[in-house]
């Protein structure tokens, strides 16, 4: 656990402020975002999705002549996809000087592998806008899941349902107070999750990954019809 970075309350505070606030402007303050990130993402920039070999290589964000971009590696699980678009929506709304000298979003920096507080900021936020706290509590009751007591499993089917990476949702839990640092420990270090998921028949496949060019077919048509 000590490659694991913990933000200060306070910061913890203003970032779920941020999301709660945001939630709320969107209309999504009492749902599961899930995939719909992908459709806020686009709201706010060109989105492009297509494999990329590497999967360390998880997204980036950047400006080019007055033009927001976003790529996302359509390779890496989609719960990873999910987390690093919400993870660059904070970069857009909330860290503008980040959009003229953006980094590449790899696997360990997503997993809070980072001492960069810019980076962990953007994984709270992600985090907390894939993973509201009131949200996340009405699945645990209505989930009959007892605090404190939390099973690997039930952490699995939990990162299902909000389709985010397991350990996102072990945070989320401790976060709130749900879990004691002690089983935060035990659940973050489990090593049969790829077999929990074949028990809970919830494997993800990757067989065709997403190729999206934001535009690309409107924008080719529009070039064939007017003969270039």
């Amino acid at each position: 656990m000590n490659e694991i970075q913990f933000l200060p309350k306070k910061d913890q505070e203003d970032i779920e402020s941020k999301a709660n606030r945001k939630l709320e402007e969107l209309h999504l303050h009492s749902r599961i975002l899930g995939q719909h990130v992908f459709n806020i993402v686009k709201r706010e920039a060109t989105l492009l999705q297509s494999p990329f070999s590497d999967k360390e290589f998880c997204a980036f964000v950047c400006q080019k002549k007055g033009r927001l971009f976003v790529y996302i590696n359509s390779q890496i699980p989609e719960e990873k996809q999910h987390f690093a678009a919400a993870h660059e929506l904070y970069h857009i709304w909330f860290d503008q000087e980040y959009l003229y000298n953006p980094e590449m979003l790899n696997s360990g920096t997503l997993e809070d592998k980072t001492e960069n507080m810019r980076e962990l900021r953007a994984n709270l936020f992600a985090a907390m806008l894939l993973v509201p706290k009131h949200v996340l509590e009405k699945e645990l009751l209505f989930l009959n899941i007892s605090k404190k007591s939390v099973t690997p499993y039930q952490v699995v089917e939990l990162s299902n349902t909000f389709q985010v990476p397991y350990k996102t949702m072990v945070r989320r839990l401790y976060e709130i107070e749900f879990i004691d640092k002690n089983l935060m420990k035990q659940l973050w270090e489990e090593k049969d999750i790829p077999l929990i998921r074949k028990k809970l028949q919830l494997e993800q496949h990757i067989l065709n990954p997403i190729i999206r060019y934001e535009g690309l077919v409107e924008n080719a048509l529009f070039l064939y019809e007017h003969g270039q």
